[in-house]
Parts: C-alpha cells; sequence; structure tokens
C-alpha cells in the first residue's frame, strides 16, 4: 500500500493517513511517499511496517550504525537538521494537543556532540559461542543482540566496555542462565576521564586479582558489586558492595564540586546537563523559599542556592540524598536542605514555598504532587521533562493557577527521538 506521510510521531515514526486514521510507520519520514504493509490495526489507528521508500525526504541518510536492529536510536536515519525539526515539532503537536498552548517556544538548544556525548552505558550480558558478550535487548523484547560498538556512547566508555570483556573472559566470569548463578548487566559510568564500574550480579563472589585487574585499567577508579536476586525494573538490587577505588565520582559544574554514589543519578549528557542547569538558574527569580521535587544529587538546588534564603530537595533514592547533603556541605551552604521521601508527601510538609522546580520522571507529575502544587502555589514553576506529552498534559492540570512564562527545548539525546524541555510558569491567581 502506497502511503505519504504527513508528520512525525511521538517514538520518531511517519505517520500517514488511510480512510481518515493514522497509520503509524516506523523509519517513515514526514514528506516521504512509502509501501507499506499493515501489521496491526485498531479501532482509531494501525500500525504498518515500511517496505520501500518511493520518495525520499531530503532528511533522510544511510544510518551510519551498523547495530540499528537494537531501535534504541529511532533516528538513526534522519540527518541531524531533520532530527532537530522533529523534537521541536513533536513538543510543538503536544502542547498544541494537551495544553492548547499555541503560544512562543524558544528555538531548540542544539547538542554539540551529536554522537559520542552519552556518559552511562547498562548493558546485559551473555554467553555467544562460550564467550561472554555484551549488548542490548531488542526494544521490547528480550531478544538479546550483541554489540561490538555503540556510536552514542562517550569513547572512553567504549575503550573501557572492550578492556573489561577482555578481564571478564579471562576470569572466565559465568553469566546469568535460567534459575543458575552469574553476572547479569555491566553498568559504566564516566565523569572527567574517571571511569565507574558496577557489576550486577547474583549473589558471587569476584576474585581480588580480577577487581584488581579492572581497577589497572586506564582512567578506572572504581568498582562496585550490585547484588540482584530477583528479576524487576530497576537495573541495580537492593545491595550495593564497595570493591575497590574511590567510592564517590567527582563531577565540577560551575563552581560546585559534586559527588554521585553508584545509585545516584545524573542527566547521560553532561554538557547538556549543564547548560540546562544553568538555563533553571538563570530564569529562577530571587525567592524566600525554594523547593526541588525529584533532586537527585542537587545539582540544580546547589546552582540555585544563592538565589534563596532556604532551599530544600526531595528525593526518592536514598543514595542520592546522602550525596546531595554532602555536596551542599562541601560547597558550603548551610541553608540547603535534603529529604529522602515521596515527592507529593514532603512537600506538602512545607510551610511556605515560593519556587519550585521539578524534574519528574517520564510518567510526569503524579495527581498528588499536582494537587499538592494547586494547593500550595509557588509564584514560579521550572518545569524540567524529558516528555513532551506527560509535559503538557501536566500543564493543563496546572493552567487554572499558572500560565507559561518560556519554554526551551534542549537537544539531550541526539540519534533518538527524545527531547528534554524547560517550562517556567507563573501563577496567575492570588493564593488563598
Amino acid at each position: 500500500m502506497k502511503l505519504n506521510i504527513k508528520k512525525w510521531g511521538i517514538n520518531g515514526e511517519g505517520i500517514g493517513f488511510k480512510d481518515r486514521k493514522p497509520v503509524f510507520v516506523k523509519g517513515a519520514i514526514p514528506e516521504e511517499l512509502v509501501d507499506v504493509k499493515i501489521e496491526k490495526r485498531f479501532e482509531h489507528y494501525s500500525n504498518a511496517c515500511l517496505i520501500k521508500v518511493l520518495k525520499s525526504s531530503s532528511y533522510r541518510r544511510f544510518s551510519p550504525c551498523p547495530h540499528a536492529q537494537c531501535d534504541g536510536c529511532a533516528l538513526m536515519h534522519v540527518n541531524y537538521k531533520g532530527q532537530c525539526q522533529m523534537k521541536a515539532s513533536i513538543l510543538k503537536q503536544a502542547l498544541a494537543k494537551y495544553a492548547n498552548y499555541n503560544g512562543k517556544i524558544e528555538p531548540l538548544v542544539k547538542n554539540n556532540s551529536v554522537f559520542g556525548y552519552r556518559n552511562s552505558c547498562k548493558l546485559p550480558v551473555k554467553k555467544r559461542n562460550g564467550e561472554i558478550q555484551t549488548g542490548m535487548f531488542k526494544a521490547g523484547t528480550q531478544k538479546f543482540l550483541p554489540i561490538d560498538r555503540c556510536l552514542v556512547h562517550e569513547k572512553e566508555l567504549e575503550r573501557v566496555r572492550s578492556e573489561l570483556l577482555i578481564c571478564l573472559r579471562k576470569y572466565n566470569v559465568p553469566c546469568l542462565e535460567g534459575d543458575g548463578q552469574g553476572l547479569r548487566h555491566i553498568v559504566i559510568k564516566e565523569f572527567e576521564q574517571k571511569i565507574q564500574i558496577i557489576l550486577v550480579s547474583t549473589p558471587m563472589h569476584f576474585s581480588q586479582s580480577m577487581i584488581q585487574d579492572i581497577l589497572n585499567l586506564e582512567n578506572v577508579c572504581s568498582v562496585w558489586q550490585s547484588i540482584k536476586i530477583h528479576d524487576s525494573v530497576d537495573i541495580f538490587g537492593s545491595q550495593m558492595n564497595f570493591l575497590g577505588g574511590q567510592r564517590n565520582m567527582i563531577l565540577h559544574i560551575d563552581n560546585l564540586k559534586l559527588e554521585l554514589l553508584p545509585r545516584s543519578f545524573f542527566q547521560l549528557n553532561t554538557s547538556q546537563a549543564k547548560n540546562l542547569y544553568r538555563t533553571v538558574r538563570e530564569w529562577l527569580g530571587p525567592c524566600e523559599s525554594l523547593v526541588e521535587a525529584y533532586s537527585g544529587i542537587g545539582a540544580m538546588s546547589l546552582l540555585c542556592a544563592p538565589k534563596a534564603k532556604q532551599v530544600y530537595g526531595i528525593e526518592w533514592i536514598n543514595d542520592a540524598v546522602q550525596n546531595a547533603n554532602a555536596n551542599a556541605k562541601n560547597n558550603g551552604f548551610d541553608h540547603v536542605y535534603f529529604k529522602q521521601g515521596d515527592a507529593a508527601s514532603l512537600f506538602s510538609k512545607i510551610d511556605k514555598v515560593d519556587a519550585l522546580i521539578v524534574d519528574p520522571p517520564r510518567s510526569g507529575l503524579d495527581s498528588p504532587m499536582k494537587k499538592a502544587i494547586l494547593k500550595k502555589q509557588p509564584d514560579q514553576i521550572l518545569y524540567v521533562s524529558c516528555n513532551p506529552s506527560t509535559l503538557a498534559k501536566d500543564i493543563a492540570d496546572l493552567k487554572t493557577v499558572y500560565a507559561v512564562e518560556r519554554i526551551r527545548p534542549f537537544d539531550m539525546f541526539s540519534q533518538t527521538q527524545h527531547v528534554e524541555t524547560i517550562v517556567s510558569l507563573r501563577r496567575i491567581q492570588s493564593k488563598k
């Protein structure tokens, strides 16, 4: 079936229309004429597979990735100009559809490194032909795909990953198969040319000689083991064992020195994260009381601390809270405090809030948090989002009290469909 592709889908697909119903085509690009085969029909839309491109978009390119079948990067076949256009378009569509917002959106902040930008990798391991391999699970499946190189990982990550594999093979480390014992994943993080390695496994012993060999790899400064017994969404298990090197990773942002434990999250693109955090600081007005929900290691709270008399951070992950409080103390901020717990619950207990920073997961703000915001009514909200749809839906739920002041998108994850966005919301009604 021939189909004209009219617009982008939120997951990077092309969308055409058949009998006035959308047809989603993975790998197709707007303004293309394609030959497709319908795979699944639903009441209001269909999914189709791309058979052939009959008329190409000027945005189409030959994918430079030899492992495109992993589906981890939905836009490898789109040039960078097209990727930026897609992300701006998706954000604009979501805001119009869900929040009825058709106002100004500032230009997308482009990524200076469209390849080799990702500072962390979390890779499953399996044995193939008797040899341990790292790879990825094909999107939406448990099918393991061995991958010898990932183009979006920083070069140091890829070098260390290759050398770590040699070390694991040398010591014949078992991989988890069925109900047995063994290694599940390896996690590698890089900050300021220092590497941390976390071996995620069932309860098992790693020899000290192997740990020392890993620490002897160039720039590796830290090795941990995460004990994971049961399958779960969280890649880490409940127990984290320090095996050698230095406990914390170190990261500098402007004049801040930040420490990170293994469970602590930091944005996967260090350079763009700094640009994003500086924008939050720039947009935040002076205030008496500032709260950051989903605060992680406290980077945004600490960057914004000079603008507030009191700063409170709320975070669910305990390691991140430990890091955040230590970071506040080590950077000389005695008016910044972080607590572990549910965002809505703790936020509701704070007496007075003038400004709020939120950086929620892809699912956006949950209902209790939105209710708490509408009750507390801080003067300004700075919303950092990784999902245009949930961002727009949350803005719609808050618009009885808040108006959009500024919107700026960031290309944090080039080659993928994801777009990061900062929105400044200003209270428009008097507090009750």
